[in-house]
Order: structure tokens, then C-alpha cells, then sequence
């Protein structure tokens, strides 16, 4: 088996490992969110994992429940719960990320529930009011897992959790260095299998198989048949197939600014004496994405420091349709590539893979744009 194969293994919604998790009477958690803190979920010894979708090809209950106007990744969330594909799950937990995950929240409590339910409050900007307050959010979430799940969560399992969680981003990131020299030993569409099982398996299991596989991947020859360098921008995306149809069209995705991608795992968590602090610091200043009401200006430095350090030659924004988010965002970020002269293009699409010859067509006429810079 190859080292892929091994994390494509985790594409399913109940892979092997969450069955094999729940075989020992052990609990899961589904979230819907980067901005939920794993560690505390993982030190109350139940498995937290990212709610994706990808199975779902069409939406009748979804759209009979919520707007044909919110996003279709949160109509495929709750169509899959209402036909039942999420019942492997223990409970969800949401937050105030947008509102359309609100809704999606409120519809799957009332017309799909679970036994547990939780929404976090999180912040919208970085200050000490804000920090405070979610440090409060998170004892609070800390206090409704040891009531419900019958635990303790002492600082000693949320600092073991934050070690194991911070081995991760270390791999993780040595995994993305990869990815800046001139024949990467791996492809974009492939280190997104990687991430979905970096979402979706225990962590230390994860860690595992990464460490152990990282010496292989570096061996592995380099892509050379690629024209262009290519960072992906942009909204929720857990299908690797979008990311295929622009490397097989000569796009290399070097590297990327997505919540399933670098902003997932960009910034450890510090070593501190109060662990809950550091959690709460951590994931409030983390690379941002736009719910953050203050963070654009350190978003475009990001970006622009990626475009730098991966050698990349175009920048691809996608999102959502209906993403209000992205959309606002997109429309202050292709400002910035403007006055850098950097090439970008505009993909709206669907959380379903569908449109794939306009898709195409689009991404081959920005490749020949590359091309002739």
C-alpha cells in the first residue's frame, strides 16, 4: 500500500479508525469549525472530527429546511443528517462562524438532533475584552464536556492533548516545505487527502503515520510536468478532485490559505502554565480567516508571504456560492494582487463537483495567461 493510499483511507465519513474508536466505547464529536479548540475535546478522551459532506449528491431536505440561498456545503451537512449519515456521531459542535453554520446549527438541533448540542460563542476580533471572554467560552465548553460525557479534564490531559496536537502542525508544516522547491515530491490534490485525514483520525494516529511516511514522500520523484505555480485561496474545500482538475490542466498547487490547509495548522499552540490561556490565545490570533472582523490587513501579509516564500506564479480564489464572507474578502485580496502585479482568477463554485467543463475552460485560459507572462 502506498503512503497515499493509507490516508485516503480516512475519506470516508465513518473510516476505519472512528470505527474502531467507537468499537472501545469511545465517543465522537463532529464540528464544523477550525475556530473550535480539538484539544479539549481530545483531552476529555472523545475524537473530535470536521464534518464534511463529500457523499452527498443532491439536496431535497436540505433545501426544504433552509434557504436556497445559504451554502451548499451547509445544505449537504444537513441533508446527510437528516437522511441519518451522521448518526455514528455522539454530538455536534458549532459556533458563531457564519450565518449560514448558525442556521445549519439550529436546523440539525430541531429537524436532525443529537443527543449532545453545543455552539461556542466565539469573538470577531482580537483585543484583551475579546481574549478574556473567550477564555470564559472555553471553560465553559470545558465544564459542559465533564457534565455530559462523565469526565475529567485536568490541565495535565489538555496540555498532553496540546503536545499531541502541536506534533501535528510541526508534521504538517514539514510536509508544506516540501512544496517550495522548484519539482515538489507531492501534489496539491494529494496533500489535501492528507489533511482530510489530518480532520478526520485520531491525532496521535495521525502523527504516526505521518512522521513515518515523511521520509518516503521526500524520496518520491519530483513533479516536473507542471507551467505554473498556483496558491489556492479562499473558502471551506475538502475535495481534492477541484484541486485535480487544475493540475492536470498544468497548475502546480504549491501551497494555499484554506481552513482545510495551512490556517488549519499554521500556529502551535504555546507551552504555558495555564493551558486554557494558551488555547484561547491561540486559536483567537491564529491566521485568520474573514469572520475576523480586524485580522485583513495580516490575511493579505499572508498571502503575500506565501506567494513569496513557495515561488508561486497565480493566485486562484475560490468560494462558496453565497459565501458573504469570501465574497467581501476576495474583493479586498485581488486589490492587493493588483498593485503586486500578480495574476489571480475568480472561481465560484458549488460544495457538489459539478461544472467541471466551465471549470475547466476558465483554469485553461488563466494557465495560457501565466504562460505568456
Amino acid at each position: 500500500m502506498s503512503f497515499l493510499e493509507q490516508f485516503i483511507q480516512a475519506k470516508p465519513l465513518l473510516n476505519p479508525w472512528i470505527k474502531n474508536w467507537k468499537s472501545e466505547d469511545k465517543k465522537v464529536l463532529g464540528y464544523f469549525c477550525s475556530y473550535i479548540p480539538e484539544e479539549i475535546i481530545y483531552a476529555a478522551d472523545i475524537l473530535p472530527i470536521r464534518i464534511r459532506a463529500r457523499t452527498c449528491t443532491d439536496t431535497p431536505l436540505g433545501d426544504a429546511y433552509m434557504s436556497s440561498t445559504t451554502c451548499s456545503y451547509t445544505r449537504c451537512c444537513l441533508e446527510l443528517a437528516n437522511r441519518k449519515q451522521l448518526d455514528f456521531l455522539d454530538g455536534i459542535v458549532s459556533c458563531n462562524c457564519c450565518d449560514q453554520i448558525r442556521r445549519l446549527y439550529d436546523n440539525i438541533r430541531y429537524k436532525a438532533p443529537f443527543k449532545h448540542h453545543y455552539i461556542m460563542g466565539i469573538p470577531g476580533n482580537v483585543s484583551t475584552t475579546t481574549l478574556d471572554w473567550f477564555k470564559h467560552e472555553i471553560n465553559k465548553f470545558k465544564a459542559y464536556l465533564e457534565k455530559n460525557f462523565n469526565v475529567s479534564i485536568t490541565n495535565e490531559k489538555i496540555s498532553k492533548a496540546i503536545s499531541i496536537y502541536n506534533k501535528s502542525r510541526e508534521l504538517l508544516s514539514k510536509l508544506y516545505e516540501l512544496r517550495k522547491d522548484k519539482y515538489p515530491p507531492i501534489s496539491g490534490s494529494d496533500i489535501l487527502e492528507i489533511l482530510t485525514a489530518a480532520i478526520s483520525i485520531p491525532k496521535s494516529e495521525f502523527n504516526a503515520l505521518l512522521e513515518k511516511q515523511l521520509p518516503e514522500i521526500k524520496r518520491k520523484k519530483g513533479v516536473n510536468n507542471y507551467k505554473s505555480r498556483i496558491m489556492m485561496v479562499g473558502s471551506l474545500l475538502d475535495d481534492p478532485e477541484y484541486l485535480t482538475i487544475i493540475e492536470d490542466l498544468g497548475g502546480l498547487v504549491v501551497t494555499d490559505s484554506l481552513c482545510i490547509g495551512s490556517r488549519y495548522f499554521w500556529d502551535k499552540v504555546e507551552a504555558s502554565s495555564n493551558p486554557l490561556d494558551a488555547l484561547a490565545l491561540r486559536y483567537l490570533s491564529k491566521v485568520s480567516c474573514p469572520r475576523m472582523t480586524d485580522g485583513y490587513l495580516q490575511r493579505a501579509e499572508f498571502m503575500m508571504n506565501m506567494i513569496k516564500e513557495f515561488n508561486v506564479n497565480g493566485v486562484i480564489f475560490q468560494r462558496l456560492k453565497f459565501c458573504a464572507l469570501w465574497s467581501a474578502e476576495i474583493f479586498l485580496l485581488r486589490n492587493k494582487l493588483k498593485e503586486e502585479n500578480i495574476p489571480f482568477l475568480d472561481l465560484e463554485r458549488e460544495y457538489i463537483l459539478s461544472g467541471t467543463g466551465a471549470i475547466k475552460t476558465r483554469v485553461q485560459t488563466f494557465m495560457e495567461i501565466l504562460e505568456a507572462r
